[in-house]
């Protein structure tokens, strides 16, 4: 079993606009450096193979080769900073008090929900002091 394969669950804080802060925890996984530069040497790969063989289409080359070799490269350093992820969690709304359901998805400093109850959109961050 490898380090991403384990998560925890870990505190969190929730902040809408200027209202109060909400506490709860999530499920989040955490990668190790080695997987991180794996994931992004990977998307740099693929795209950059994508923009070899775009050299092969008559026409589209003159746009698809710059836009992958480009879009490998922001890519790539944008996956550098990929090292959570949030599996599942819950926290109450600060605004209404409503339940709000995290769904999976890459958590870098912050990471946002909407409200279902009132719309409001939720900052959800680490709790200070982890």
């Amino acid at each position: 079993m490898n380090s991403s394969d384990k998560h925890k669950p870990q505190n969190i804080q929730a902040t809408a606009g200027s209202d109060h802060v909400e506490y709860g925890t999530a499920d989040i996984r955490s990668y190790s450096p080695r997987e991180v530069l794996s994931k992004s040497l990977q998307k740099l790969g693929i795209f950059w193979g994508l923009a070899v063989f775009s050299i092969l289409l008559p026409v589209v080359h003159f746009v698809l080769t710059p836009l992958f070799f480009f879009l490998g490269i922001y890519l790539s350093v944008r996956a550098r900073k990929y090292r959570h992820e949030i599996l599942s969690g819950t926290i109450a709304c600060p605004h209404c008090k409503a339940p709000v359901t995290i769904s999976k998805a890459a958590f870098f400093e912050e990471h946002t929900e909407i409200c279902q109850n009132c719309a409001s959109v939720v900052r959800i961050a680490l709790a200070e002091g982890d």
